[in-house]
């Protein structure tokens, strides 16, 4: 009877502490394995940036032999940790890049664990020499190896299979962290549990490493293709036609009737539909009317419109003031002296680099 109550309590206790760590490990954040990962890098880069340094005694046999090897020393160590947890030691941080505070938070956790880098420095670094590992996903059980995700380092789909995790077409969510559904997310073209199929409207151009090769059909195609051109689709999409040929044609359809009856607007075909554009010279409103562009170039006339009045005013006011000495009446002075004052106010007041909306389509348009 004692001994199954003793079974019965170590029973108790080993499922106790499964499940306190099944606990633990669901409340693992994925930014923990950033940060756990970012100690161990910058922990590299310090260890490689002290591989050649000794004591500094001139005699590196004697101190090695009196000391011990610098490699495993506890003065190597001191300036290993002054490199941890600074961003500038490392080459490429960018997969940090999203984590605030990052430096801090590398801190925290070193002070937190500092007995385990510690310990690998001082007796795991040769034997597990991949610190990674050692600490983020045995020790801190913060990380999964790659190709495994959630509390309990699932498997990730395809992982340990000839088509690898998600086919090598997609990404395992949460792959490599404590967290995650596990399910692929694939790359565009591909589909099914584990990407290993195409999507709708791809086709699998020859399969490499067992795994498909996904390529967009022709834009012509709906409900999938056989090939990348117009003639393998399994149907037409709206907009285009199947010819007697078995090609997907494109309809033109501002030959079929002008869908664009606005003011001042000319049908543009594309491909597989149209669109509704300005007349040159005209611009799209905020209500999508088509207006007077008031700053589009004057290509189809060659002078400006206000030096063309110029050139009619100018001469017509010199006929007018001849009528008047000629003819010597009263009334055609008066009315010559009026467009002259018209016209010295018009150059004075009115800006010539802004021409009228109406006098400008009177001269591109009418």
């Amino acid at each position: 009877m004692g001994a199954i109550g003793i079974d019965i309590y170590e029973l108790f206790v080993l499922l106790f502490c499964i499940e306190t760590r099944f606990n633990f490990a669901m409340t693992v954040s994925p930014e923990n394995c950033k940060v756990c990962s970012f100690i161990t890098e910058t922990f590299r880069a310090g260890m490689k940036k002290t591989e050649n340094q000794h004591f500094g005694g001139g005699n590196t046999e004697w101190e090695e032999k009196k000391l011990g090897r610098f490699a495993t020393s506890e003065t190597r160590l001191v300036e290993v940790m002054e490199y941890i947890c600074k961003v500038k030691q490392l080459e490429e941080s960018t997969k940090f890049s999203g984590i605030q505070n990052l430096e801090y938070k590398c801190q925290s956790m070193v002070e937190e664990y500092e007995e385990h880098i510690e310990n690998w420095y001082h007796h795991k670094q040769h034997s597990d020499p991949d610190m990674f590992t050692w600490l983020c996903v045995h020790r801190l059980s913060v990380c999964c190896p790659v190709g495994r995700y959630g509390p309990m380092c699932t498997a990730c789909p395809g992982a340990g299979t000839a088509n690898t995790v998600c086919s090598s077409r997609g990404v395992c969510d949460g792959d490599g962290t404590r967290s995650g559904t596990g399910k692929c997310k694939c790359e565009q073209g591909y589909a099914g549990s584990i990407c290993s199929v195409c999507d709708a409207n791809y086709y699998d151009a020859g399969t490499s490493n067992n795994s498909p090769n996904c390529k967009a059909c022709h834009p012509s195609c709906s409900g999938g293709c056989t090939s990348g051109t117009a003639f393998a689709c399994e149907s037409c999409r709206r907009g285009w036609i199947k010819s007697e040929e078995g090609e997907c044609k494109d309809i033109d359809e501002c030959l079929t009737g002008n869908p664009c009856t606005a003011n001042h607007m000319v049908c543009v075909n594309t491909n597989g539909s149209y669109r509704c554009d300005c007349k040159a010279g005209y611009m799209k409103d905020a209500s999508d009317e088509c207006i007077v562009d008031v700053n589009a170039p004057l290509l189809d006339i060659w002078i400006r419109p206000d030096t063309l009045l110029r050139f009619v005013a100018i001469p017509s006011l010199c006929i007018l003031l001849t009528l008047v000495v000629w003819r010597r009446s009263v009334y055609l002075l008066f009315f010559a002296v009026l467009c002259l004052i018209l016209a010295v106010l018009i150059e004075l007041r009115i800006d010539h680099n802004s021409i009228p909306d109406v006098a400008k389509s009177f001269f591109k348009h009418s």
